[in-house]
């Protein structure tokens, strides 16, 4: 399928730092994922684009992680996953309860120790994944929470002003499902398409056109643009370095099996 952006993709963790570092746009993202009243968020993490050598070994295991905090005191952690990875389930929960446990921690420094669990807040996650992870669910956009495994019912905690959420949520966004599901929203599909680089087939909503905006080349600076093409072509090496591994480790096996047949 055609490319809305030919030369740069969303998933490229400056151009999702860039994207993330607007405020709208994270709270729309949020709000439509998660379903959550949210009006307002600030940015804890992932908003600097920073000039740095990369270990291209480990670049694309994980673009990027962005932390926000809501109006209501919830924290969102978002992260994109560009390659696929059998323990990135285990290793997302690590980061949800490492921010919580963090959090708690901060409370103490502060002498809150009487009120932590009072003044603590919950920590949710959405990981977007261009791989398919979740191989027994078909949707593209799946939604966890903790529930009563009888009853269904959510298992909800009390926070400080009377607030009553669940303790845990996570989402996830498999990009590759996209032509798999026939039950999206409309909210869920278009980010999909954004973050899937995919053409839109109903117009974008205000803040998801604004996050397209900053894919045209034409509104970068020229730092960004310096730092957006070194990663381009890091990134471009590195599918080819690993492209051609794989192609050689299947020849490889291929003249063992050969050698087999003959000794036999």
């Amino acid at each position: 399928m055609e490319k809305r952006h030919k030369h740069v993709s969303p998933t490229l963790d400056i151009m999702a730092k860039k994207i993330f570092s607007l405020p709208e746009v994270t709270v729309a993202f949020i709000r439509d994922i998660l379903d959550l009243d949210v009006v307002d968020a600030q940015i804890l993490e992932g908003t600097q684009l920073h000039k740095k050598d990369f270990d291209e070994d480990e670049l694309f295991s994980t673009s990027v992680d962005v932390r926000a905090k809501l109006n209501d005191g919830t924290e969102v952690i978002i992260e994109i996953q560009v390659r696929k990875q059998h323990y990135f389930l285990n290793r997302f929960h690590y980061y949800l309860a490492n921010q919580l446990v963090e959090n708690v921690q901060q409370l103490r420094q502060q002498g809150q120790t009487h009120k932590m669990y009072e003044q603590m807040e919950p920590v949710y996650g959405i990981a977007i994944l261009e791989k398919s992870l979740l191989l027994d669910e078909e949707a593209a956009i799946n939604k966890y929470w903790l529930t009563n495994s009888r009853s269904g019912k959510q298992l909800k905690a009390y926070y400080k002003n009377g607030k009553h959420q669940n303790l845990l949520q996570v989402a996830f966004l498999e990009l590759d499902k996209y032509n798999k599901d026939e039950n999206l929203t409309d909210a869920g599909r278009q980010w999909l398409e954004f973050f899937g680089n995919l053409p839109f087939t109903k117009a974008p909503s205000q803040a998801v056109a604004h996050a397209d905006s900053l894919l045209d080349s034409s509104s970068w600076t020229k730092e960004e643009k310096t730092m957006i093409d070194e990663r381009i072509r890091i990134q471009e090496n590195y599918d080819m370095t690993l492209e051609t591994a794989i192609d050689e480790a299947r020849e490889e096996g291929l003249e063992q099996g050969r050698k087999q047949l003959v000794c036999k």
